[in-house]
């Protein structure tokens, strides 16, 4: 995978995210915090879960470190829209630093509990593709409590970025000089 095409795919990711919290920014605190009816975690629980992921993936592939973030440590929406954004901010500089030989180094991480020798980019999209299992789940959480989520796939991520001219290439490498959008 090149870098310009996995850049590509985090700036869809990030701007999945933004749309999945623009849907969440409506809900009652009660309608965030309460598991399902049917014993599925909470809105908050899956987010955290979200943010967990990301940030053990790139704190491994970046500096070796395996950190395990709990919902106890973002109590609060604020808490978890901060270190949300602060992960992306990592991510993507992260990503800005990988040349070829980076993104085809082999890893062998410790906590998948058996040896599975994976490439950085494949990591990296598994990343994006785990988010998209998550924000499908989160909003389907969303209809079972009547909001409507906002379109979040990659479709309507290309769609809207020509509507503004934009390939989303094009869109993807501009936003990643610029840095993150909130």
């Amino acid at each position: 995978m090149d870098k310009d095409t996995l850049t590509s795919l985090f700036q869809y990711h990030y701007w999945a995210n933004r749309q999945l919290w623009r849907s969440l920014a409506a809900l009652s605190d009660a309608q965030f915090a309460d598991p399902s009816a049917n014993g599925s975690p909470s809105i908050q629980t899956q987010v955290v879960d979200m943010v967990a992921s990301e940030n053990l993936w790139v704190n491994y592939l970046w500096h070796g470190e395996v950190e395990f973030l709990v919902a106890a440590q973002f109590p609060t929406r604020a808490s978890i829209r901060q270190e949300w954004d602060a992960l992306e901010e990592e991510m993507l500089d992260f990503i800005g630093e990988l040349g070829p030989a980076e993104l085809s180094r082999r890893i062998e991480p410790p906590f998948l509990g058996r040896q599975t020798p994976l490439h950085v980019w494949e990591t990296l999209v598994y990343v994006v593709h785990h988010a998209v299992e998550q924000r499908a789940q989160v909003c389907q959480h969303l209809r079972k409590i009547g909001t409507r989520p906002l379109a979040h796939d990659f479709l309507a991520f290309a769609a809207e970025h020509v509507y503004h001219g934009n390939s989303y290439g094009a869109f993807a490498l501009a936003q990643a000089a610029q840095g993150p959008r909130h």
